[in-house]
């Protein structure tokens, strides 16, 4: 029997004819094809209206356009930016003052014209106020499922030179799982650690930080770190900025780690990272924690259970998704529209859900990371 592809048309339409069949609420249609309730309910009243050719993909371009310029007009606009390089507003008023007759078009028209002739430099706007999608509490029950990670704050060691130490903890067995002496807070740095303690004790299941370089964002949007954790399935949790009482349990172990390998610090890294290897055996072997029932970490904790990936995985999306590939500017195209989503992002595959009329789920590998409203050119 001949393989028949299931097309983007088809699963819509199993999902119209399934969300008519009154055995079946919206709600099941919806977990069944893993897509919202407002995607199912759009289908469902496309198809009804018309047919399959309801279901595939609408342009949102005017059907006619009457303000459209001639290409008289056009030229005479294209002249007075090359002679003089002014702006739509200076361009319009020197056409209205010399050509009274003229019927002119407004400074949206003569803007998008300059713009398909690269006349003028677009610019990308970013939003300064954006909101992590990751900025919540993590509330992990179990050891493995949550990690915290943080620099604490950099020293001066005999050497004259600094000492950035980046840590690494189980927050619910509170085991140290890494304390390295680094010479910057970059993450060309930080990730080699990163990945030994996932080789070694698995990937939690979410990895918590605080907003600075190079966990976060200085903006609150997604940074080079936190989409390396997602392609490895590991959710990031950001603390609220200003607030270090979300990571208080990681904050205090900083306190006893000051007290006990800066006073006095080390002559260079090397002696350093001896009395931060003394310390880590301290804390997980022999002190008993409160937080633990006078426990010891070390008899408390355990791996997480899942295994860092031999090879990177490749992001995968339903077939109803439409999928993008990120420029090295951070944004993508839709619908003739450039759209600003991330830097981090450059290069990668994202997935787009439509949950109602021009407005869309954005999802990284198995992650949702925000929305796009188009009729905006806006991702929030």
């Amino acid at each position: 029997m001949p393989i028949v592809e299931r097309t983007t048309v088809n699963i819509r339409e199993e999902i119209a004819l399934m969300a008519m069949d009154k055995r079946y609420s919206v709600s099941e249609v919806a977990l069944k094809y893993g897509v919202s309730r407002p995607t199912v309910r759009l289908w469902r009243e496309r198809y009804r209206k018309s047919g399959r050719s309801g279901l595939t993909d609408l342009s949102h371009a005017p059907q006619d356009c009457p303000h459209r310029m001639s290409d008289e007009l056009e030229e005479l606009i294209l002249a007075e930016r090359r002679r003089f390089g002014w702006g739509s507003k200076k361009i319009l008023r020197r056409l209205a003052d010399d050509h009274p007759k003229l019927d002119l078009p407004g400074r949206s028209a003569i803007d998008a014209l300059l713009r398909r002739q690269g006349l003028v430099q677009v610019r990308t706007r970013r939003s300064a106020t954006v909101a992590s999608p990751f900025q919540h509490r993590y509330q992990a029950t179990h050891s493995g499922e949550l990690m915290t990670i943080d620099h604490k704050g950099q020293f001066l060691m005999g050497n004259g030179k600094y000492c950035y130490a980046l840590t690494i903890v189980d927050n619910v067995s509170r085991y140290l799982l890494a304390c390295v002496g680094l010479s910057s807070t970059r993450l060309s740095e930080a990730w080699p650690v990163i990945t030994r303690v996932f080789r070694a004790q698995g990937l939690p299941v979410a990895m918590q930080s605080d907003n600075g370089p190079p966990f976060g964002s200085p903006v609150g949007g997604l940074s080079t770190m936190s989409v390396r954790l997602m392609m490895l399935g590991v959710r990031p949790v950001f603390g609220r900025p200003a607030h270090p009482q979300d990571n208080g349990r990681h904050e205090r172990m900083h306190l006893d780690l000051k007290a006990d390998t800066t006073r006095p610090p080390g002559q260079n890294l090397v002696i350093q990272q001896k009395k931060f290897d003394a310390f880590v055996h301290r804390y997980n072997v022999d002190r008993p924690h409160e937080g633990i029932g006078m426990q010891r970490p070390a008899n408390v904790f355990t791996p997480s259970p899942r295994p860092y990936p031999r090879v990177q995985r490749r992001a995968e999306y339903a077939g109803h998704f439409e999928t993008r590939i990120v420029s090295d500017g951070g944004d993508i195209k839709l619908n003739g529209r450039r759209i600003f989503l991330a830097k981090a992002l450059q290069g990668q595959v994202i997935g787009l859900e439509e949950i109602d009329e021009r407005l869309f789920n954005v999802h990284f590998f198995s992650f949702n990371i925000g929305k796009i409203d188009e009729s905006k050119a806006l991702f929030i």
